[in-house]
């Protein structure tokens, strides 16, 4: 028996990747390897997948803990409005925390606590760099 022969592939030229070799793609399980191989005599069994249930496991809690921030946002809001002292600047920024607290109530009442904690939380950066003279 004659010793097993190397291929050599030629070098490709500087600069270029070598080309990916193709793979062959696997047959899948219901086609037959070859002409004559019979198919799968029966399909898998359908599996009931159960419906997905929302979660509400902090749902009460966090209600609370947004209406409380939006609470304490509001009276915050409200004694920089009356301090007038606001510059042009912290008059919109003012404005845009009401309006993100706003928006925080609405999601709330439409029951996104997730979007309302997050508006809340933007309207509080905001009232808490006027609160500091960061405007």
């Amino acid at each position: 028996m004659p010793p097993p022969q190397e291929t050599v592939e030629a070098a490709p030229e500087k600069g270029t990747p070598p080309k990916p070799q193709r793979q062959q793609r696997p047959a899948s399980p219901n086609e037959p390897l070859e002409p004559g191989d019979a198919a799968p005599a029966e399909p898998p069994a359908a599996v009931e997948i159960p419906a997905l249930e929302p979660r509400q496991t902090q749902g009460p809690a966090l209600r609370g803990q947004i209406l409380g921030r939006q609470n304490d946002l509001q009276a915050r809001i409200e004694k920089l409005a009356r301090a007038n002292k606001l510059s042009a600047t912290g008059r919109k920024t003012l404005e845009d925390a009401r309006t993100f607290l706003a928006q925080s109530g609405k999601a709330l009442e439409e029951g996104d606590l997730q979007r309302s904690l997050n508006l809340a939380w933007k309207a509080s950066l905001l009232v808490a760099a006027l609160e500091q003279g960061k405007e």
